[in-house]
């Protein structure tokens, strides 16, 4: 065994024994994605790896996630969140500020953040994600994450002024 391998061997035994020790918290999930996935980082030999988002993609991805989700969920643990917790965070996002698309934003970010942190086993394999089960309960229940379509016709008085206006716009 040569001194590489060793120090390698080293860093994973103590990479795992601090999983094994230290709480997995929302907060921590969020950050791993944000870090390792959506934003550019760099590697060990200084190369640039780009994220999966433009710089103001990045800076708006983590004010989402910060804003929303760190804020209520951020302390509690990551295995342990349930739907509920989700659809409770969600219905506040839609309640206090009648903002469906933000918070249908709001969960299709935390579910993909759950889904990368599942495929790098930082969550025990008997979990579920919560954001998933909150999308079909939500969906189920016919709460609309999306934008209000307009309805509104125009009515003849608009018409007639739009039809006047029309010639001179050119």
């Amino acid at each position: 065994m040569n001194l590489k391998t060793s120090n390698k061997q080293k860093k994973i035994a103590l990479n795992t024994a601090s999983h094994e020790t230290s709480p997995f918290l929302v907060k921590d999930l969020i950050e791993l994605f944000l870090t390792q996935y959506i934003e550019d980082r760099k590697t060990e030999s200084g190369k640039k790896v780009p994220g999966a988002r433009k710089a103001k993609g990045q800076y708006e991805e983590r004010r989402l996630l910060y804003r929303d989700v760190i804020r209520t969920m951020g302390d509690k643990l990551a295995d342990e969140t349930t739907r509920k917790d989700v659809i409770d965070m969600i219905m506040s996002i839609i309640d206090e500020r009648a903002a469906n698309v933000q918070a249908g934003c709001v969960l299709r970010e935390l579910s993909s953040a759950y889904e990368f942190s599942l495929g790098l086993n930082k969550l025990s394999d008997q979990i579920v994600n919560p954001g998933l089960l909150a999308t079909a309960s939500l969906k189920q229940a016919k709460v609309k994450l999306t934008a209000n379509c307009g309805k509104r016709l125009l009515t003849e008085q608009e018409i007639i002024l739009l039809l006047k206006w029309l010639p001179g716009s050119a």
